[in-house]
């Protein structure tokens, strides 16, 4: 089981753990609330180093990675960056990348458990290209701050504008003496920036934006999740795989329709030509005994859907979670049945779409 670089840090701060895949993760800093209402209206700090990262170098590396996958990267200009998914020739999603185009190379985040998978598919369709591939993820700390004040506390401890920077873009920046690449990618659909430092400095990073007087709360995998649920945003081996198409993870704004050829796209852009997406990722309220991942849902006997994600919520106390419901079924309010491992009714599921917003603090 590994361990980030800020396991010793976070556990002398109190933090409890879990796993996530072959990693050994904060879960939490023992107040859940508070970490959910700092990073909605303060600013917060999380561990994200488990994500798999890439140095990708070499004069072919953006025009391969266009070829390979469903948005327009091969025009990125350092500094610049972009979503895209790579996915099978059956149209299916082997991974959503985020892609950031630095002075040097380019660097690529991936899922936790598709660093190998994404490693192999692209040397599968690298022949003459100039195009090398460097993990780095066990080698450097992933640092996420998040929250409405975000900005001005970097700006404070890099002395270095960070309000200015869109979703995608990336800088360097120096932090408490210490070199760090600054890349916003707002996690959970909100503000959010990652810090990538080598792992030797990964707690001294970790202390400049939490003590000294700047005050970031830490986070953990719980309050990320209910965040990430919440927010709707779809997660690898939940409501990501090989299995899902991007059309049914809602992941519409990370395909260019106007790009050249890439793997899988005939298959994508029928789906969508011919409307024959089957299901849509969908907000549920639930009710009814804990809701567990993986439950079915359906509609007087008819199977409707299944449940992906679930998290009781930290602040408000209900059950809510994220499903992949057949179309037929995917539209605001409907009521479905959820059903037990026995086909019992054991509860009930209230649909909306991904466009409603969240309940406001009070």
């Amino acid at each position: 089981m590994a361990r980030t670089p800020l396991y010793d840090i976070e556990r002398s701060s109190g933090a409890t753990f879990t796993h996530l895949f072959d990693w050994e993760i904060a879960d939490s800093f023992g107040d859940l609330a508070s970490e959910y209402r700092a990073t909605c209206e303060g600013v917060a700090v999380l561990d994200r180093s488990y994500v798999g990262r890439f140095l990708v170098n070499g004069k072919d590396s953006l025009d391969l990675l266009n070829r390979l996958s469903s948005y327009k990267v091969d025009t990125l200009d350092p500094g610049t960056g972009a979503g895209t998914i790579l996915t099978t020739n059956k149209g299916r999603i082997i991974d959503l990348l985020y892609i950031f185009c630095l002075d040097d190379g380019l660097l690529m985040l991936t899922s936790p458990q598709t660093r190998q998978r994404v490693a192999e598919w692209i040397d599968l369709y690298t022949f003459l290209e100039d195009v090398t591939l460097q993990d780095t993820t066990e080698s450097a700390a992933m640092i996420t701050v998040l929250g409405p004040e975000a900005p001005s506390l970097l700006e404070k401890v890099s002395n270095n504008t960070v309000s200015d920077l869109q979703v995608f873009e990336s800088r360097s920046v120096s932090i408490a003496g210490i070199p760090t690449s600054l890349h916003r990618s707002d996690p959970v659909g909100s503000c959010g920036y990652d810090l990538i430092v080598s792992k030797e400095n990964a707690e001294a990073l970790w202390s400049a934006v939490t003590i000294n007087g700047v005050g970031a709360t830490p986070i953990g995998e719980a309050c990320y999740n209910t965040l990430r649920i919440e927010a709707g945003i779809p997660r690898y081996g939940w409501e990501i795989s090989e299995e899902v198409n991007p059309w049914e993870a809602n992941l519409n704004q990370f395909i260019h329709f106007e790009k050249g050829c890439y793997v899988g796209q005939e298959v994508i852009l029928r789906l969508d030509t011919y409307d024959k997406v089957q299901r849509h990722l969908m907000r549920l309220e639930l009710s009814g005994e804990s809701p567990f991942n993986g439950v079915s849902l359906q509609k007087q006997g008819t199977r409707a859907g299944t449940i992906t994600s679930t998290v009781k919520h930290p602040v408000f106390g209900n059950y809510l979670g994220l499903g992949l419901i057949r179309t037929a079924y995917a539209t605001d309010n409907t009521e479905l049945e959820i059903t037990g491992s026995n086909g019992e009714i054991v509860g009930m599921a209230n649909i909306s779409s991904l466009s409603a917003l969240p309940p406001e603090l009070t």
